[in-house]
C-alpha cells in the first residue's frame, strides 16, 4: 500500500501540515467518499481559504488520519463557507444551521480570527487515512492540531459539512469542547432497481403517477431525453447555466463555467462525464451533468431554459428520471444530489441525511 509522506514542515507532536495534497493521495485513503479524493478537492480548491492544506499526524509507517482545510485570516460572510456566519445564525434564512443552536452567536470576529477551517471544498468533509475510525489516533490527531493552531496564534477551529457515517470523529470533537450542531441536508439516491419501471414502483403512489403523467407528457410534445459524453466545448450549456444561476440571484460567469466542464473532462476523462440533455427539434431545453467516480455519480450541474414553455418537467427527466433509467446497465449504485431542494429529492427517491457543523473557540 502506498504511504502518504509529506515534505518538511513545521510539525508539534507528531503533526505535518503540509500545503498542497501529494500525488499519492488516493491510493493512501483508501475507500473515502469520492468527494474526497485528490481530483475533486482540486476541483474546488478555491472555497478553501489560502488553498487546500493537509493536516496530518504521523505514524511509523507514514500518517495515519488526515484532513483537508485551510486558515482564514479574516471573515468571507459567504453563506455555507464561512464558519462565523454558520455558527452565529447568520446564514438561518438560507437554511443552514437553520434550527439552531448557533454557539458563536455575538462572537466578534477579533474574538474568532485568524482561524483553522476543517472543510473539504465539496460540501462533505470527514477524516481520512488507516487511523480514521479509531478514537485514539482521531484524539491524538485533534489535540495535536489544536496544539499547532496555538502556537500559530489562530484563535478558532471549525469545522463544516461533517459527515454523519462518521461518528467517532463527532465524539472526538465533542468530548474535546466543539460545540456540535445540525448544518444541512444532503440527499443521494441508492439505486436499487434494475429499469426505470423498478425505480418507479419505490416510490411513493403518488408520486408515481406523477412521474409517469411528466414522461407521457414529455413524450407527447415530441422531446427527446438523450445522453452523451462531454465535449471539447460546451458553449450550448452556458446560456442555461445563466438563466439558472440568475434564477437563484448568482452573477453568471460564462469562463469560470466554462473552465470548469474543461477541468472536469480532463480530470475524469470524457467518459466518465455525461451530459443528459432534454431537446426539440433540436433545441436543448434542459441538462444535468453526471460525473462518475468508481460506482458513484454525482449531479454536479444543471440548466434550464425557463423562457422556453416546452422546458416544462424536464429538468426532473434529465436530473432524476432518466439518470435512474440509466444507473443499473451502468454499474452505478449511488446518484449523489448534494444540498438544496431536499423535499423535491425526497419525492423522486432520495435519502437525506444531516451534515454538521464544529467549533471551538481556543484559549
Amino acid at each position: 500500500m502506498t504511504t502518504y509522506r509529506t515534505e518538511p514542515a513545521p510539525t508539534t507532536d507528531g503533526l505535518l501540515v503540509r500545503t498542497e495534497l501529494p500525488d499519492s493521495w488516493d491510493d493512501w485513503i483508501g475507500r473515502a467518499p469520492a468527494t474526497l479524493r485528490r481530483r475533486w478537492i482540486s476541483l474546488a480548491e478555491g472555497r478553501i481559504p489560502g488553498g487546500a492544506r493537509t493536516f496530518g499526524l504521523a505514524g511509523p509507517g507514514g500518517v495515519r488520519v488526515a484532513l483537508v482545510g485551510g486558515v482564514m485570516e479574516a471573515p468571507t460572510g459567504h453563506v455555507r463557507f464561512d464558519p462565523q456566519r454558520v455558527l452565529s445564525g447568520g446564514s438561518v434564512e438560507d437554511g443552514v444551521v437553520a434550527d439552531g443552536p448557533h454557539p458563536w452567536q455575538g462572537r466578534r470576529a477579533e474574538e474568532l480570527f485568524p482561524g483553522c477551517l476543517l472543510m473539504a471544498p465539496n460540501y462533505e468533509t470527514a477524516p481520512v487515512g488507516p487511523g480514521s475510525r479509531d478514537p485514539r489516533v482521531l484524539r491524538a490527531h485533534l489535540d495535536a492540531l489544536l496544539d499547532w493552531c496555538r502556537g500559530q496564534g489562530i484563535r478558532s477551529v471549525s469545522a463544516l459539512f461533517l459527515r454523519p457515517d462518521h461518528p467517532e470523529f463527532l465524539d472526538v470533537l465533542r468530548g474535546a469542547g466543539f460545540d456540535v450542531v445540525p448544518m444541512v441536508d444532503r440527499s443521494d439516491m441508492n439505486v436499487t432497481w434494475d429499469d426505470l419501471d423498478g425505480y418507479i414502483a419505490t416510490l411513493r403512489r403518488n408520486q408515481r403517477f406523477s412521474v409517469r403523467r411528466e414522461l407521457r407528457d414529455i413524450a407527447a410534445r415530441g422531446i427527446e431525453i438523450v445522453e452523451r459524453p462531454i465535449r471539447a466545448d460546451e458553449p450550448e450549456l452556458l446560456p442555461l447555466r445563466a438563466q439558472l444561476m440568475t434564477k437563484y440571484g448568482a452573477v453568471p460567469d460564462g469562463e469560470r463555467e466554462a473552465a470548469s466542464f474543461r477541468h472536469l473532462r480532463d480530470h475524469f476523462g470524457p467518459d466518465n462525464v455525461w451530459i443528459v440533455e432534454a431537446r426539440k427539434g433540436g433545441a436543448l431545453l434542459s441538462f444535468t451533468m453526471l460525473v462518475r467516480d468508481g460506482d458513484q455519480w454525482t449531479a454536479l450541474m444543471s440548466g434550464t431554459d425557463y423562457e422556453n414553455p416546452d422546458a416544462s418537467f424536464t429538468y426532473f427527466a434529465t436530473m432524476f428520471y432518466r439518470p435512474a433509467e440509466l444507473a443499473p446497465g451502468q454499474g452505478i449504485t449511488t446518484i449523489s444530489y448534494g444540498l438544496g431542494t431536499v423535499q423535491a429529492k425526497k419525492l423522486r427517491g432520495c435519502t437525506v441525511s444531516t451534515l454538521s457543523a464544529a467549533g471551538l473557540v481556543l484559549d
